[in-house]
């Protein structure tokens, strides 16, 4: 067939025949499209063997070459086959092609599931910002970079997040008040200790890299563990429409980042009178609580918490509350407290007026009119 239909163009193209029968061969011994030939703009589409519903009503091509070998088209060999698009469903009734779509979400990871995207791209980021500061922080023997990293960590883990879910309304609300609340409280951190020339906690490690690791390592887990319902929300492709429950744990949300600034610009302000140098803080908010900055830092990761919880899932619920026992628990029995506490006893505990404050004023829940000083 192959040598008849050569002659056949001989005999009618003298002229064009050494370079078709060229083109010819090439062709049928390297495969479709090579030098040119067989491919998409030389060959014929073979005769469409789908359901008429499906069939395109458009004319088959006929190429130039193809003519020229008679007018009839290459072996069924070379001839497109049907495709079908992925994930394509067919009305049968009414002939309409609906394709099934997802959530719009640019992927980090594609084709992974979108919370292990979520909770292990976040871990892995944190940990690597951890990395990067402690490098540079162990390298120049310093503390001041510590605090700014923390920051650094929580607010490109969430917005990472976030830009690979849906970015449905309650995944921006949960990622908008992390990062709000990370960039006031980071500002005041980071200008304090650049203010105070360094932070305390850090004289005995910071020169020894092994044990100064250990201190920004705990901080990465401190920001994925607290930070955990963001996480988690953002890893879900559909959840339920905002509704009151939201809109009540956002406003505590507010209420704690309110109260956790106006405690520290408080203390800030007192520490700032030379005349209060060498004395403890007994005014504002200090004079109903002993910690009024944490018990509004908790009361912040109690709204956060909230919100989660109003995606209706259960599983992200009942994962969500680790992030304010988490911070309750850190605060109350392991870093805050417990070592404020005993350095403000160090100094203080001699002196009258503090006994006499530390015993009429709850340890972390202002005492409002009513309320016993136990709590």
């Amino acid at each position: 067939v192959f040598l008849a239909r050569g002659i056949r163009a001989v005999a009618h193209h003298s002229v064009a025949a050494p370079r078709i029968l060229g083109m010819r061969a090439l062709s049928f011994l390297f495969g479709p499209g090579a030098f040119g030939f067989g491919g998409d703009r030389h060959r014929q589409v073979s005769r469409d063997k789908r359901p008429s519903n499906l069939r395109r009503n458009t004319p088959t091509p006929q190429s130039s070459t193809s003519l020229c070998l008679g007018g009839r088209s290459p072996s069924p060999y070379f001839a497109p086959k049907p495709c079908f698009r992925r994930n394509t469903r067919v009305n049968q009734t009414h002939h309409k092609s609906v394709t099934a779509t997802s959530p719009k979400m640019n992927a980090i990871v594609p084709n992974a599931p979108l919370m292990a995207q979520s909770l292990g791209g976040a871990f892995v980021l944190d940990m690597a910002i951890q990395f990067v500061g402690w490098a540079g922080s162990a390298t120049m023997q310093t503390e001041k970079f510590y605090d700014l990293f923390g920051s650094l960590a929580f607010m490109s883990c969430a917005v990472t997040s976030f830009m690979s879910s849906p970015q449905a309304p309650r995944q921006g609300l949960i990622t908008g008040m992390v990062c709000a609340w990370t960039a006031r409280l980071g500002a005041f951190l980071v200008t304090r200790v650049f203010r105070d020339g360094g932070d305390s906690r850090f004289d005995a490690v910071k020169k020894n890299p092994g044990q100064f690791a250990v201190y920004w390592f705990m901080q990465g887990l401190w920001v994925w563990i607290t930070a955990l319902p963001c996480f988690l929300v953002n890893g879900l492709a559909t959840q339920s429409a905002l509704h009151a429950g939201d809109y009540v744990c956002l406003a505590v949300w507010l209420f704690g980042v309110v109260f956790e600034t106006t405690a520290d610009f408080q203390k800030y302000k007192f520490k700032k009178d030379p005349a209060n140098k060498g004395k403890f803080i007994d005014v504002g908010l200090w004079s109903v609580s002993r910690h009024p900055n944490y018990f509004g830092e908790i009361a912040v990761w109690l709204g956060v918490c909230g919100v989660a919880m109003s995606s209706a899932s259960v599983g992200v619920s009942l994962a969500s509350v680790a992030s304010p026992l988490f911070v309750t628990f850190l605060l109350t029995k392991v870093s805050g407290i417990p070592i404020l506490e005993k350095s403000a006893d160090e100094r203080w505990g001699d002196e009258a007026k503090y006994a006499e404050y530390k015993k009429n004023t709850p340890c972390l829940v202002p005492r409002l009119p009513g309320m016993r000083k136990e709590l």
